[in-house]
């Protein structure tokens, strides 16, 4: 009927096509959910095989080195399938950006592909003790020469697959031109100097030192034990049984990468690699998963500022990030914040990449063309293969509740979810509870009910995601999967935060429309389908006494009440997290005040620069859209660090660590900073930010412009330096009653009332970088020398983060943590057998490094003497124990005297803990 009226009307053919054309878009527009490309049913097949094998792997009853590895690789496959399933590959040519032929592919994934079974292979090599190959020194403490190899292969191995993707996606087609649309190679990309800053600095020595007591070796404990007991939802943690206090993000990440490696995390296997004559790593695996985190957060603030700001804003704002103490140490913990403040500050990232977008750009398709197949390629891809890839094992684990299969001989089993307490392999043992079988708390909220559940939400979000190709969409959903993760890594937090700083945002902005294209209603379904489903399955097993623990006792009681903290007596008030800030942030805590008030002296109308200084009055078309982004993106990372420092000021429960979520929108402000002293490098070049045609009328408004500017940046200067030199002094000078060289490790560990070392003196390292920073800082007020002076403190912030990580941090570890304690009695029980104890202690280290294998008496008394006398009824006359120095005595006093009373371990290796053999007739 269409064809009849065309010819009788005489329209043109151009005007019927255009008329189709506005017609399909009328369409979609009234479409509730963008119409999706053609179902492919061979994606069905490939989507079934690799569910099937991961279900397999996961319902398997014995545990194989391989399983993890392969249940990975095959929820990879079970990704793609899905997502070929649904058509995601077959975007239409007008979509395409560009095509490549798989052979041209072949050079970049062959670089890509042995890099990173190189950085498999080492981490593995290092993790079982055979790299390095140098034996322990005499008092057991590595020597630095001796950690060379890793330290230099694993991050080369790294950089080589950062190379290796890069030439990957140029010869695909994203990276083969700029925002700009010009060639831009490699060396000239700030971002990959960023990651290579990053790379240097925090990998090296990453794996290379103990876990410290007690936030890491208590979570490293309760991974290990998600392990031995083959149960990734009820969390358990040696003597102290269920494991309540925090969610699961960080402990499945290590138990993911201690599989992965190789750890051996059975019962007292620990570091059994050392009786071999080898010495193992462990920290490699477990730490590896942090590190990757702050990386991709670090990249995604980057990204973020460098769309609104500059390359250059961008790069400053992440090395300033980088080289602050409480996220460089903190980054080289496998506690809860860093998981939590990473994955919450991609979600802010993504969250501003977002607002910044246009609505109507679409994400580029790049085409890989395999003979007659063809695979379209895009950012949708990365995101839903995300999201699928996190909530699909999910899902999938909960089915496996219901099958055993065991494979010699051949038997499966169907069964009613049922789930054990205890330790394998320690349940005998004083100080662990017996190993016996429970049954869930609601047996009418079985696992396949909740799996089916969970597949509903997840297949909801796929279909409302079905054809959404719009970049901007794309970016609130990637925000949305990153609050799901911050999450499943600390609670509600997670995501209360960035919603909150992001309808703060839009009530200030007034951008009030932002809220429709946020993605609200799908990103709640990806939060449900990625963090819900371990909160609700811990419910169904253990009701309300989880809940009671986690909720109320670990979240509103540390907000409302002083929970486990060590601040009795303390000013507990905002200044309380000031003066952490201030220690936090060293060598930039004297220029983060300027930056974080620079945002409030925008003015509507003015010429500003990007961190808010004022430079003449007046508007310009030029810059006008441009400064109104900038103005934006400052407001909001000044509400992030409002809200962030609000929020745990408030909290009657003060850690340290507690005000990291503050760190990194100060250091984005600090680094849109530093990129205004440059740009604003004498009057010369403020002068020519105005426009040439108003030159003559606003000369004497631009010299007054320049004067008050010289003399502002004069006063932060002079007043910044001040304030980083009594930092710095603080840090640096032994004074009575105070922690001094201990701040540093006080923003992440616990008991700040811990003795330092008498065999540790950093003063003069500490004096040495308070002049420099003190002495930079102050001359960044001349303008002449500005350039020059601020890369003078930026190499000597990156110089600080490395002699911290790599120095300050090796040399106390020991001192903070166990491992070199167990490695003694590893070493001395290979000589002398005898069962290990650990003596009054409750540290969680004892537990990690001896694989829990240890009789544990957290208190003494006549249980500890029946189970001593137990032991020597049997015929066993040696006896090590694992204990602090200061309680040797008693110690002494309840064995009753032993013929052998010997001290394994010094004061100068551990001045915490040691190892005591105790040899009886």
């Amino acid at each position: 009927m269409s064809d009849t009226h065309d010819k009788g009307s005489g329209a043109p053919e151009g005007s019927r096509e255009q008329a189709t054309a506005i017609d399909e878009a009328d369409a979609e527009e009234a479409r509730l959910v963008p119409q999706g490309n053609p179902l492919r049913l061979r994606g069905a097949a490939v989507f079934a095989a690799g569910a099937l094998a991961a279900f397999v792997v996961m319902a398997l009853a014995p545990q194989y080195r391989w399983g993890v590895p392969l249940g990975a690789l095959a929820v990879a496959v079970a990704t793609l399938g899905l997502l070929d399933l649904l058509g995601t590959f077959d975007d239409p040519p007008e979509r395409v950006a560009a095509s490549v032929g798989v052979r041209a592919l072949l050079g970049p994934l062959v670089l890509l592909g042995g890099a990173l079974a190189a950085l498999f292979a080492l981490i593995a090599l290092s993790v079982a003790g055979y790299l390095p190959p140098t034996p322990f020194s005499g008092d057991g403490a590595p020597p630095l020469a001796s950690l060379a190899a890793s330290a230099v292969a694993i991050p080369a191995a790294f950089l080589a697959a950062v190379v290796g993707a890069f030439r990957l996606f140029e010869r695909l087609g994203p990276y083969r031109v700029d925002e700009s649309g010009a060639p831009r190679p490699l060396h000239r990309r700030h971002g990959f100097w960023l990651v290579t800053l990053v790379t240097l600095l925090y990998l090296p020595m990453l794996g290379s030192h103990s876990l410290t007591d007690p936030w890491e070796t208590h979570y490293g404990e309760v991974a290990r034990e998600i392990l031995a007991r083959n149960d990734w939802i009820s969390l358990w943690w040696a003597q102290d049984g269920w494991f309540w206090s925090k969610p699961v993000l960080d402990f499945w990440m290590q138990a993911l990468a201690m599989a992965a490696f190789g750890v051996r995390y059975r019962s007292g296997e620990m570091l059994s690699a050392a009786a071999e004559g080898r010495t193992p790593w462990p920290e490699w695996a477990v730490r590896l998963p942090i590190f990757a985190l702050t990386l991709i957060a670090a990249v995604l603030l980057y990204k973020a500022i460098a769309r609104t700001f500059s390359r250059r804003a961008g790069l400053l704002a992440g090395v300033v990030l980088a080289t602050m103490p409480q996220w460089f140490l903190v980054s080289h913990q496998t506690m809860t914040d860093m998981p939590f403040v990473a994955t919450m500050s991609a979600a802010m990232a993504l969250l501003l990449l977002g607002i910044h977008t246009d609505e109507a750009e679409e994400a580029r398709v790049y085409r890989v063309e395999l003979g007659r197949l063809k695979v379209g390629l895009s950012a949708y891809h990365l995101v839903l293969g995300a999201i699928i890839a996190c909530a699909l094992p999910q899902i999938l684990y909960l089915l496996s509740r219901h099958v055993e299969i065991s494979p010699a001989p051949f038997d499966v089993k169907l069964h009613r979810d049922v789930f054990s307490a205890g330790s394998p392999g320690n349940c005998e043992l004083p100080g662990n509870e017996a190993c016996r079988a429970f049954l869930p708390v609601l047996p009418g909220l079985q696992p396949v009910l909740q799996a089916l559940i969970w597949a509903q939400t997840l297949g909801i979000v796929l279909y409302a995601s079905w054809g959404e190709r719009r970049l901007q969409r794309l970016l609130f959903l990637a925000a949305w999967f990153f609050a799901a993760l911050s999450t499943m890594a600390k609670g509600p937090a997670g995501f209360g935060l960035p919603v909150l700083c992001a309808l703060a945002y839009v009530v200030v902005s007034r951008r009030y429309r932002d809220l429709l294209r946020m993605e609200i209603p799908v990103g709640l379904l990806v939060l449900a389908c990625v963090a819900l489903p371990w909160f609700i399955a811990m419910y169904a097993r253990h009701g309300q006494p989880f809940t009671d623990r986690l909720l109320f006792h670990d979240m509103f009681k540390r907000a409302f009440t002083h929970v486990h903290d060590t601040n009795e007596g303390d000013d507990v008030s905002f200044r309380y997290y000031v003066w952490q800030l201030g220690y936090a942030m060293f060598p930039w805590t004297g220029l983060v005040p300027a930056a974080l008030v620079g945002w409030l002296r925008r003015r509507e109308g003015g010429i500003t620069t990007a961190g808010g200084m004022t430079t003449a009055g007046g508007d310009t078309s030029s810059s006008g859209s441009a400064d109104a982004r900038k103005t934006d993106a400052s407001v909001f990372l000044g509400m992030w660090f409002l809200f962030g420092f609000a929020l745990f000021s408030l909290m009657l429960t003060k850690f340290h660590h507690y005000i990291l979520p503050a760190i990194p929108p100060a250091a984005m402000l600090t680094g849109i900073l530093l990129d205004d002293m440059l740009r604003l490098e004498g009057a010369g070049g403020l002068v020519r930010r105005l426009d040439g045609a108003a030159l003559p009328a606003l000369s004497a408004r631009a010299r007054a412009a320049v004067g008050y500017e010289r003399a502002m940046l004069g006063a932060v200067a002079i007043a910044a330096a001040i304030l980083v030199f009594f930092v710095g002094r603080d840090l640096a000078m032994a004074r009575e009653g105070q922690p001094s060289q201990a701040r540093l490790l006080h923003l992440f560990t616990y008991n700040y009332k811990r003795p330092w070392p008498p065999s540790l003196d950093f003063s003069a390292a500490l004096w040495a970088f308070t002049a420099g920073a003190a002495a930079l800082t102050f001359l960044l007020g001349v303008a002449r020398l500005r350039r020059h002076v601020l890369y003078a403190l930026l190499s000597l912030a990156v110089v600080f983060t490395a002699w911290g990580l790599d120095v300050y941090f090796v040399r106390t570890s020991p001192h903070w943590g166990q491992r070199e304690t167990l490695l003694a009695y590893v070493r001395a029980s290979r000589e002398v057998p005898g069962p290990l104890v650990a003596y009054q202690m409750n540290w969680k280290g004892e537990n990690f490094y001896g694989g829990n294998r240890l009789a544990t008496f957290v208190s003494t008394g006549k249980k500890f003497q029946d189970y001593i006398n137990e032991q020597k009824k049997k015929g066993v006359k040696t006896f090590y124990f694992v204990t602090e120095h200061g309680r040797t005595n008693s110690l002494s006093n309840e064995l009753g005297g032993p013929r052998i009373f010997e001290k394994l371990t010094s004061l100068e290796l551990n001045n915490k803990f040691l190892v005591v053999r105790a040899t009886f007739e």
